[in-house]
């Protein structure tokens, strides 16, 4: 469906008219047939170039773009010549989605620029090739330029004000305690750290053969990469935390697993690393002492708004880091039957409590967020797809098993999904939408991957 043209939009639509008739039907006819027939060839050069810098490495992958994104860019610059005259509002719409995209993709315009450079520098070369008069020719190179120009700047346009939004959410989620009041959330994660240490002194004490665990697979671990990086983003601290660690698991571990027994210096080195630990987070957790919110008021889960921001971070975290995890939406079993039944009172009283047992089953470092209605959406980090299920399932046996629930014969389904490099988190979402409906189909009270289905 086309939305209604903003003001900037009527101004682009006048221009691109403008564009539009700056050539006759006649080379337009002309210009189609080439297009389609080098429009794979052109797009091939766009990635190749995209690809080529470093940088693009954490917004996409090859498997998406060959499996996905090359055969709709491809689409996209045939959709710009046509053979007969183009539907603007359509081209207009058409930008606005693609620079959205883009943005929850997070890939910076400066690359994207850079592959535009080389498409069009593609498309000259074949407009060079055909036995084009030299008038047309030079009427033809300037108006598909001018062109895919325009389109790149009604994209950017959206792309900006998309960006802008998940900027102010990003700060939003930098506010808030990504779970329980900061106070708890502080002693929670003290005392992770303090037990991960323990475990290994007493390992290293009973001569527990190697290796040890890392801390970055630990409870603390997994909360720090993920969770504190949204609370404590952009502070010193934080940064020396996690050079900490890795320092930790990359030397001080090794070291403690080379020679038994262990040299007190090397104990004594790693309790001083644990205590540096200790105190940056105590310095943090104070700056950020009082600050709450963020949350939905009836379930005390995180808020739909930062979802956007949450999940665009995993899937950056995902693809430099090459680690899996696995999105869970869940749905309340025939809930408006509850509400008309019991009345919405005791509606909330149940969304509470699936709430409370979802928290339960979940772990601290994973993410839940009040989805919709009777709709919650879990981010499982670090989490194969396996895992994931078993999880679901956990959580879907612990609604039967739960008394104010069984009481009412409350279910749930869920459909689960593991990232598959797409870097669009709406294609992620979509994706457990879909295992979601099939586990409903299927006759509810049921966990269903989007992989099984699919």
């Amino acid at each position: 469906m086309v939305q209604p043209l903003t003001m900037m939009a009527v101004r682009d639509r006048q221009e691109w008219l403008a564009i539009i008739n700056s050539i006759t039907p006649e080379l337009r006819q002309k210009l189609a047939p080439i297009m389609g027939e080098h429009a794979e060839a052109c797009i091939a050069r766009f990635y190749q170039v995209l690809l080529a810098n470093p940088d693009a490495a954490q917004f996409i992958s090859m498997e998406a773009i060959r499996d996905r994104l090359h055969n709709a860019l491809t689409d996209w610059l045939i959709y710009l010549f046509p053979s007969s005259e183009p539907d603007v509002d359509k081209l207009i719409a058409l930008q606005q989605h693609i620079g959205l995209v883009h943005a929850r993709m997070r890939i910076p315009m400066r690359l994207i620029l850079q592959g535009v450079r080389a498409l069009k520098d593609e498309i000259r070369i074949h407009l060079f090739d055909t036995q084009m008069p030299r008038d047309q020719l030079l009427i033809a190179l300037t108006y598909t330029a001018a062109m895919i120009d325009f389109a790149i700047e009604v994209m950017g346009q959206e792309f900006a004000k998309d960006l802008a939004r998940e900027i102010e959410s990003d700060e939003a989620c930098r506010l808030v305690s990504l779970g329980q009041d900061i106070a708890v959330e502080k002693e929670t994660q003290r005392a992770s750290l303090l037990d991960w240490g323990h475990k290994l002194l007493l390992a290293i004490c009973c001569a527990h053969p190697p290796p040890y665990p890392p801390l970055e697979k630990s409870g603390f671990g997994l909360w720090l990469n993920h969770k504190a990086s949204l609370l404590f983003s952009g502070k010193a601290g934080l940064s020396a935390v996690k050079a900490i660690m890795r320092k930790i698991d990359r030397e001080l571990l090794p070291d403690l697993e080379a020679v038994y027994p262990v040299a007190p210096a090397k104990i004594q080195e790693f309790q001083e690393s644990l205590e540096e630990i200790r105190f940056l987070m105590d310095d943090m957790f104070a700056e950020n002492a009082l600050l709450e919110g963020g949350r939905d008021p009836l379930t005390a889960t995180l808020s739909r708004r930062f979802l956007a921001a949450i999940l665009s971070r995993e899937i950056s975290q995902a693809l430099r880091r090459q680690i899996p995890f696995c999105v869970l939406l869940l749905d309340v079993d025939h809930f408006k039957l509850i509400n008309d039944q019991f009345g919405h009172a005791h509606g909330d009283t149940v969304l509470r409590t699936v709430s409370d047992v979802i928290t339960e089953v979940c772990r601290p470092s994973d993410f839940i967020f009040r989805y919709g209605g009777e709709e919650f959406l879990l981010t499982l980090v670090e989490t194969e797809l396996k895992e994931g299920l078993a999880i679901a399932e956990r959580i879907r046996n612990a609604m039967l098993n739960h008394p104010k629930l069984r009481e009412d014969r409350v279910t749930v389904s869920i459909g689960v999904t593991m990232f598959d490099r797409h870097p669009d988190y709406e294609h992620l979402i979509q994706q457990a939408d879909a295992a979601l409906y099939e586990a409903k189909r299927q006759g509810r009270n049921r966990c269903v991957s989007y992989q099984e289905q699919s």
